[in-house]
């Protein structure tokens, strides 16, 4: 078990650095002092009229920086009462799972059916948690973006722990 975690450990952080090393090259300084340069000056014509009293200067405001012709987006909340649903519900079903599977475990009913999982109570509750709070953020990135399917990586974990869950009610 050590050599797998150790293995799978060196393996992060191998494609970690690779990850590193495939970066792009520095940008020079004077590209970004040009694009700066480029962007205060669009501002400044986007926001004619406007007067900022701080600096005496015209500047834009933020729906005059937009370009002419593009509609306003519409601003949708990310953390909505689906999106606690969906995951509260994954993370009941988690704990849920551990619980029946530890009280079945020491009745000697049945035993875990994952050889990754640790036999501990703790050892299970803190792998559960780190899958939840992984399918939690991959769910709310998803989300963010806007993708239709931000709903699937909580809906896997709710089923799985389901599944766990049914078990462990049968072996009682």
């Amino acid at each position: 078990m050590k050599a797998i975690l150790n293995t799978m450990l060196g393996l992060v952080i191998a494609m970690g650095s690779y990850a590193c090393s495939a970066q792009d090259p520095l940008i020079p300084f004077k590209q970004i002092e040009h694009d700066s340069q480029l962007y205060a000056s669009l501002t400044l014509r986007a926001g004619a009229g406007t007067e900022n009293s701080f600096l005496g200067a015209t500047a834009a405001e933020p729906a005059a920086a937009t370009f002419a012709g593009a509609p306003p987006k519409a601003v949708r909340r990310t953390l909505g009462p689906k999106y606690f649903l969906f995951n509260g519900l994954h993370l009941g079903m988690a704990v849920f799972d551990v619980e029946m599977t530890q009280q079945c475990i020491a009745a000697h009913h049945c035993r875990e059916g994952n050889p990754l999982m640790p036999s501990s109570h703790a050892g299970q509750i803190g792998v559960n948690l780190a899958f939840v709070g992984y399918g939690s953020f991959v769910s709310y990135w998803l989300r963010k973006r806007g993708s239709r399917m931000w709903w699937i990586s909580p809906a896997i974990g709710t089923v799985a722990h389901g599944a766990g869950l049914a078990t462990g009610i049968a072996h009682q």
